[in-house]
């Protein structure tokens, strides 16, 4: 296996850049609470939900609003919406390009219900559709793989939720959090002192099983998985405790069908005892059966140590891609069913974009 200290991975196989905008993070971060202070938040008359509509990363945005949110908030994935949604429900439809189908069919539903609607992307169709209907719209960077644009994504729509009295956020220990993730995780950090380095190799050659916690880290187990998708172009699966207790941990009995996965348990200071002790029991049941490791978070709150991880996540599955010999940056797979998907649209007299 390669050293990833050397450099000679990062220059064969990070041809696109993506070491620079993981680096660039924490300054992503700073941008988007700006970006999220100088929006003119949406007044809604006795708002009693949120419905965050998006797909991958925009979808991630909505997880991280619901993980903190102190109004009751659903993470639509589909092309409708549901039907509790009405005139005290705040629509936020995000789309990183703009033109993501599935969440441009939930946005078109909710002008003709008259529903209240908050839209985040860079541009595209979007932007056109609520210029049109007058629907605010927040404007963020546009340049990024979305996956890489977590914080553009997020983190306006926690600010614009504080304001609103949804949720509050200490973002000065996020940031701290963030920079410190990025000082113990960038390539110049030798592996021998790099967490993300060396949990790369421990995971090099496996299948992951990532498993949170559920409204705590279930969306970083969620976020570490897709990540590890797309970047490192790998296998990798999620679940939470303690709903994998009543199903899944029968699955581990196997072993002679897992010889290539590892565990991975997300912890951080707000588990649950009873999710601790849950944690604590599985690792001695198969401790002589299955491989497992267990990353704890850091940080000054809740929110600081779910971005910390996410970001620890990010840097992990980047070394796992230079590690797999794979440029992290191209999706080409998802590019070639954005292309199949228009060309039957087109085909079918319809013209819409895909992502």
């Amino acid at each position: 296996m390669n050293s990833l200290d050397s450099g000679e991975l990062l220059e064969r196989y990070d041809r696109e850049g993506m070491k620079a905008v993981l680096d660039r993070f924490p300054d992503q971060c700073r941008d988007a609470v700006e970006i999220g202070e100088r929006f003119e938040s949406p007044a809604i008359e006795k708002l009693d939900k949120i419905i965050v509509c998006g797909m991958g990363g925009s979808a991630m945005a909505g997880e991280m609003a619901r993980r903190f949110s102190r109004i009751p908030l659903f993470v639509n994935r589909n092309y409708s919406l549901p039907g509790f949604a009405d005139r005290h429900t705040l629509l936020v439809a995000i789309s990183y390009s703009g033109n993501t189908e599935e969440t441009l069919s939930a946005l078109d539903q909710g002008v003709e219900r008259a529903i209240p609607a908050l839209c985040i992307s860079s541009g595209g169709r979007m932007e056109e559709i609520a210029r049109t209907h007058r629907i605010p719209f927040l404007k963020i960077p546009s340049g990024y793989q979305p996956r890489a644009a977590i914080g553009y994504l997020s983190i306006p729509l926690l600010e614009v939720m504080s304001r609103i009295g949804a949720l509050k956020v200490p973002w000065e220990g996020v940031m701290q959090g963030l920079r410190a993730i990025e000082t113990q995780c960038t390539c110049a950090v030798p592996t021998a002192e790099n967490p993300a380095k060396k949990l790369a190799r421990t995971l090099f050659g496996s299948v992951p099983l990532v498993y949170g916690t559920t409204d705590n880290t279930d969306l970083v187990a969620m976020r570490w998985k897709t990540q590890i998708n797309e970047n490192a172009k790998q296998a990798a699966f999620w679940n939470v405790i303690p709903e994998l207790n009543h199903n899944e941990i029968l699955a581990l009995v196997g072993v002679e069908l897992l010889a290539n996965q590892l565990v991975v348990f997300l912890r951080n200071d707000y588990d649950l005892p009873g999710n601790l002790d849950r944690i604590r029991i599985m690792k001695g049941l198969f401790s002589k059966k299955l491989r497992f490791t267990e990353v704890v978070a850091a940080g000054a709150s809740e929110i600081a140590q779910v971005f910390s991880q996410i970001y620890l996540g990010d840097y992990v599955s980047f070394y796992l891609a230079l590690l797999n010999g794979v440029d992290p940056t191209p999706v080409s797979l998802i590019e070639e069913l954005k292309k199949e998907l228009k060309a039957g649209e087109m085909a079918g007299g319809g013209e819409k974009d895909a992502f």
